[in-house]
Order: C-alpha cells, then structure tokens, then sequence
C-alpha cells in the first residue's frame, strides 16, 4: 500500500475568505499596487470573467523579493487571524495518523508558503506566478491548480510521490472540486454551497462545516 496523504483546499475550507483578495488589498494599503493599475484590473476581470481565476496581470512588474516579503507580513496580519480552529485540528488529526499532509489551492504560492510551513504540510500545489529579471511578468508558470487541473496537479504529486489516493482524504468548499472528490477514496466536502451539497447528497459524501 502506497502513502495516505490528507488534501486540503485553502480559501473557505482551511481560511475564512479568499486569500488572494486579502493580498491585492493589502497590495493596495501598502502602495505597491497604485489605484489606476487596481481599477485598470478589475476592469479586464469583469469583461473578461472567465479569466478571472488565472488572470495573476495585477502582479506584472512588481519586484519578486519586496512582494513576497509583503506577502508574509499580509499572511501574519490578514490571513493567520483568519484561520479555521477546526480546520487546523482536522489537519492536525491526520498528522497524528501519520498522513501525508498537502495543501492544494488556486492561490499564489508564495503567499501560502507560511501557512504551510506553519501547519508542517508535506507540499504545496499553488499558482506558481512567472517571474523574468526579478520582476513578476503577470503570467502563471504551469498549470492553474483550479476544477481539473487540481486533479492532473495531484495525480502527478501522487505518481512521483507513491500517494496511494484510493485511500487518500481530500477537504474541499467549491463546486469545482468535484474532479478532485473523485480522485481519493475519502472525499470530505466542507462548509459547501448549494449546488456541492446537492452532489454530495448524490455521492454520500460526508459533509463538514468548520
């Protein structure tokens, strides 16, 4: 038997709220980001919504090192407060069983390091932002880990790693996890929607609200 490993989604399963939203505010606050270049974004999101997940251009010139420290001061200031006491003992509970912990989330990497590092995760599968010269070039490096990409992200994690998924456990929010709920043996839907709880009902998949 291969290694159990315990996935987990970041934003509304392990985090109250949207963890990417919090940094481009906190972007804002801090004048990294100018308010011209934040209205010029959100612009192209609305006429644009299908993008609106993989479109990272609000980063494009902003200098890696000084963002990425920016990014642990947000996570220390806006994220960590926001935290799920039990999502983390869950987490913490799989730990214990000896469980491979990895979190698994469409938000940017480096700003989802700390959490990782502060709840002792084996990986990290995030949206890895492109950088060229120092400077973040507003485009992704690989796959978006969102819908099916989370799958074909974690199926490779999985195949270099000897993750036995068939006995894996695997912590989602949103609809479009239902790719990823079909890839472990012990799928968990948590805090869901309407439209998720219905297939879970479907499925039998347990249901949790943290």
């Amino acid at each position: 038997m291969g290694t159990i490993a315990a996935i987990f989604d970041v934003d509304m399963t392990l985090v109250q709220g949207s963890t990417e939203r919090l940094f481009f505010q906190y972007l804002l606050r801090h004048n990294m980001l100018k308010a011209t270049q934040a209205m010029a974004y959100l612009a192209r999101l609305a006429s644009n919504p299908e993008d609106r997940f993989r479109d990272k251009s609000y980063l494009r010139g902003l200098p890696v090192k000084e963002t990425e420290a920016l990014a642990r001061q947000c996570y220390a200031e806006m994220i960590a407060p926001r935290l799920i006491p039990q999502a983390l003992a869950c987490l913490r509970e799989h730990k214990a069983k000896g469980h491979r912990i990895v979190l698994l989330t469409g938000s940017l990497s480096f700003l989802i390091r700390p959490l990782k590092e502060m709840v002792g995760a084996d990986w990290l599968i995030a949206t890895e932002p492109a950088h060229s010269n120092g400077c973040f070039t507003g485009e992704i490096a690989g796959l978006h880990p969102r819908g099916k990409n989370k799958e074909l992200l974690l199926y490779d994690l999985s195949r270099r790693q000897g993750l036995d998924l068939s006995q894996s456990y695997a912590y989602a929010d949103h609809f479009e996890d239902r790719s990823l709920f079909g890839q472990v043996g012990y799928p968990v839907v948590v805090n869901p929607s309407w439209r998720l709880k219905r297939l879970a009902r479907k499925h039998r998949w347990p249901i949790r609200y943290f």
